[in-house]
């Protein structure tokens, strides 16, 4: 709550103003948390290299978490759900595709 906003006078437009505040702070954290799961899993997919399938297999559970706070996003309107699904379709296209190369 460290940056102020404008309010109106009434009661209530304050009291909008305040929870704004706190909704906004709330859907960053949510945002970057979105954000960094996709980095670090796209890192990884990227280091997976000659170990083929087997390391592919060790990530699902990270693909499978990433999903799970995407979902939760867009479930909040924090990402509009189609966004949400291409962002889901795109980590698990290049997941298949790192381990079926080399």
């Amino acid at each position: 709550m460290a940056d102020k906003k404008k309010t109106g006078r009434h009661a209530s437009a304050q009291k909008a103003a305040r929870q704004s505040i706190k909704h906004r702070a709330r859907n960053q954290a949510v945002l970057s948390a979105c954000k960094t799961a996709i980095r670090t899993l796209e890192e990884q997919i990227s280091k997976i290299g000659k170990a083929g399938a087997a390391a592919g297999k060790a990530l699902q559970p990270q693909l499978s978490e990433v999903q799970r706070t995407l979902t939760k996003a867009a479930s909040k309107k924090i990402l509009k759900r189609e966004t949400a699904s291409r962002y889901i379709s795109r980590l698990s296209y290049k997941l298949h595709q790192a381990t079926l190369s080399k």
